[in-house]
């Protein structure tokens, strides 16, 4: 008997091993938001603000975290999302929320190059790269933003797990073989992946519609997912998603945003979990 549990584990500890060493590999994809995912992540700017402010039903773009390589076999996922019909509420204290974090955090900008992408020929060809001579301006400290279902319980489950067990699938459905695919963490920690592998199953995915899947030939972006129901919108104003995990006090200071419509809550770290209390513009 003891040797059985010293043989599970081991293979626990080759496993996450095995995922922590993956985002070595040569031949890897990179992943956007993938149809079991639970969340659909990405970064609240001064230009995403303008964006949603033209639009009754605004498009974001998935965000991939700075910790992840870029590789060169290829894409997965889908890289946009629409919201039917936001609240022009939620768009009035994404705007609030912007100009408040802002006191705290100042923006920082850099002026870059833009590049135009050209796609390649196949599957692992990757992108080729033409500078246009246009100079555009680039905000390096945007907030995470994550979209996950009303019915997404943050205490019991955490932000920036995926908790997708259909992910092996997923990927090789946009054209991957199975033998080179790699699953990206936000979080590269072994409770935390331990703990997203263990309760896959209990966190729906989040509500979307789409186009059919295709193989993704490029970073050229597919027609966006819709979401289809009502939602939780999560904002953090340090981009620390170990800390956002671990939930502690003593570590964790800046504590995470839930935008609605009614209004902006405001969450710390207290025993482990979130304690909520209403957040006022200003304040």
């Amino acid at each position: 008997m003891p040797n059985r549990f010293l043989s599970h584990g081991i293979l626990v500890a080759v496993m996450i091993a095995v995922f922590l060493q993956l985002s070595t590999a040569a031949r890897a994809n990179n992943n956007y938001f993938l149809p079991g995912d639970s969340f659909f992540h990405t970064v609240l700017t001064e230009s995403m603000l303008q964006e949603i402010e033209k639009s009754k039903s605004p498009v974001f773009r998935y965000v991939r975290p700075d910790h992840l390589d870029t590789f060169l076999c290829g894409f997965a996922g889908f890289d946009k999302l629409q919201v039917k019909d936001m609240s022009p509420a939620i768009k009035k204290n994404l705007q609030g929320l912007y100009r408040d974090l802002r006191e705290d955090y100042p923006l920082q900008i850099e002026l870059v190059e833009e590049i135009r992408r050209v796609p390649g020929d196949a599957i692992g060809d990757g992108d080729k790269e033409i500078k246009t001579g246009k100079i555009l301006r680039r905000e390096l400290n945007g907030f995470s933003m994550f979209f996950y279902n009303a019915g997404f319980d943050a205490n019991r489950y955490r932000i920036a797990l995926r908790y997708n067990e259909t992910w092996v699938e997923d990927v090789v459905s946009f054209g991957h073989q199975r033998e080179h695919i790699q699953f990206e963490f936000f979080i590269r920690e072994e409770k935390a992946i331990l703990s997203d592998w263990r309760d896959a199953s209990l966190v729906k995915p989040l509500d979307v519609i789409g186009p059919a899947i295709e193989v993704r030939r490029s970073r050229d972006a597919l027609p966006p997912v819709t979401l289809t129901s009502k939602m939780r919108v999560f904002i953090l104003p340090k981009t620390n998603f170990q800390a956002a995990y671990d939930r502690n006090s003593d570590t964790f200071f800046h504590g995470i945003y839930e935008v609605t419509e009614t209004g902006i809550q405001f969450y710390s770290a207290r025993g482990n979990s979130w304690r909520a209390r209403p957040y006022e513009i200003g304040e």
